[in-house]
């Protein structure tokens, strides 16, 4: 099948070219579904097909992987355990290349298909994505790709993700992002919306994301302390009851305020 057409039919103004093109879409699903992943996810890695073709490609893919009903999301998340290994990792490869791609859509697809995707795979790649972000001067990394990549993160930090291992990767991510966020932490909104998870996750039921959140906190004031003054007051009521309250390490974490 060539899929970059069958996907631009899927979207032509004539109904019945449509109507076939979306008839041949569900056949090569039902009957083979790790090759209609592969082929979707290679279509979102290729900065080559069109614009269209991207974004129908990247939807179909995240409502392969989940749902909004329960039961549906576990029988997709069963379904996607049960595929090959080998498979599985070249999706998560073409998804984690398009992420870096030049063509914003693409960018943008890729990381609301991985906010969507069963947990652990989610938590690779935010483990991956802080392992780039760590290695990779921010000199060499567009303002595009740094939009996608705390899109994915700040998304996976927050606090409706039920996964405490995909808030904890999310978390330890946006540590090392942080010096590629100059840009965003000038937009007053952004700013806040970051600050908000971060406060969010200090007080997280989980020892390991109430640590991460902290070190974040404690890089943020590093990093950007002249944008603080409107969250001091929380901050120190955040350190002020962990030093009180909590566990050793994260007290010690604490008292770094």
């Amino acid at each position: 099948m060539e899929v970059t057409q069958v996907l631009l039919n899927a979207q032509a103004v004539d109904g019945t070219v449509r109507k076939q093109a979306e008839a041949s879409l569900k056949q090569f699903q039902d009957q083979n579904l790790p090759s209609f992943l592969l082929c979707l996810s290679g279509e979102l890695a290729n900065n080559d097909k069109p614009v269209d073709s991207h974004k129908l490609a990247g939807l179909i893919l995240k409502n392969a992987l989940d749902a909004k009903e329960q039961h549906r999301k576990f029988e997709l998340a069963q379904r996607w355990l049960s595929l090959d290994p080998a498979v599985k990792a070249q999706i998560k490869g073409c998804l984690l290349q398009t992420l870096s791609s030049p063509v914003p859509d693409a960018q943008s697809t890729a990381s609301q298909v991985i906010a969507k995707h069963p947990a652990h795979f989610k938590q690779a790649t935010l483990e991956t994505l802080g392992y780039i972000c760590e290695e990779v001067s921010s000199d060499v990394v567009d303002q595009d790709q740094v939009n996608t990549v705390l899109t994915a993160v700040v998304q996976g930090m927050n606090s409706s993700d039920g996964d405490n291992d995909v808030r904890l990767a999310a978390a330890r991510a946006l540590c090392d992002a942080l010096g590629f966020a100059q840009v965003n932490f000038t937009n007053d909104m952004e700013w806040d919306y970051i600050m908000r998870v971060v406060c969010e996750a200090t007080l997280s039921p989980d020892m390991g994301i109430r640590q991460a959140a902290f070190e974040c906190l404690v890089s943020i004031s590093s990093m950007y302390y002249e944008k603080l003054s409107s969250y001091i007051l929380d901050i120190f009521n955040i350190a002020s009851k962990a030093v009180r309250e909590d566990e050793e390490p994260l007290a010690l974490q604490a008292i770094e305020f």
